[in-house]
This record gives structure tokens, sequence and C-alpha cells, in this order.
């Protein structure tokens, strides 16, 4: 997608780096925590009063600044940060050598 570069005066931001910016603010805010799903392309460009693509491209920027996801067929959603990951399990390694067993010790073992 492309994004238009400002020209010299130009002092406030684009329609989408504001729509961006409120939505950053609301993410670190509170007001959307982390997992939870932000308003649809269509319901944020009603509410703004801006085009779809307007909107389209504020959720690339937060997307691209690591703030929210997409996810296929069900919208977008406010990022889970590093901290929340729960750690990665430690590969365990087999305690004794193979041994060789045969259907009596099966048996007797239940």
């Amino acid at each position: 997608m492309m994004v238009k570069e400002k020209t010299a005066g130009q002092n406030e931001p684009f329609r989408y780096e504001q729509i961006a910016n409120h939505i950053a603010q609301l993410i670190e805010g509170g007001t959307y925590r982390a997992g939870e799903r932000i308003p649809s392309v269509r319901q944020m460009s009603k509410q703004r009063g801006v085009s779809i693509s307007s909107v389209l491209q504020a959720y690339l920027l937060l997307e691209n600044r690591g703030l929210i996801e997409a996810r296929p067929q069900s919208g977008y959603y406010v990022s889970t940060s590093e901290s929340e990951h729960l750690p990665e399990p430690e590969i365990s390694s087999p305690g004794l050598d193979p041994s060789q067993v045969n259907l009596h010790d099966l048996v007797m073992m239940a």
C-alpha cells in the first residue's frame, strides 16, 4: 500500500495517522486490552466519518507498530505483549535406557 509523503508546511497528520494515534492511545490507556477485538474497519469508518481505505491504512500502521494483529475472517485484535507469553517448556530427555519388556511383565504391572 502506498503512503503519501508530507509536503513542507503540512503540520497536521494524515487522517489515517490520526486514527492510528487515537487507537494507540486507547490501547495504551487500557480501553482495549491485550487479545481484545477492536472495532471493525467498517465500524471505525462510520464512527470517525472517514473512508474505509483510511481505516485500513491506520490498521496497517498499527500492525507495523506491533500494537494490533489481523486474524483472518475474524477482525483486528490488540496484540499480546512479549511479557504475557508463557515461557517455552524445557525439552526433557529420557531418564532411562530402553529395556526389553515381555507380556508377563506387562500383565503383572496392571
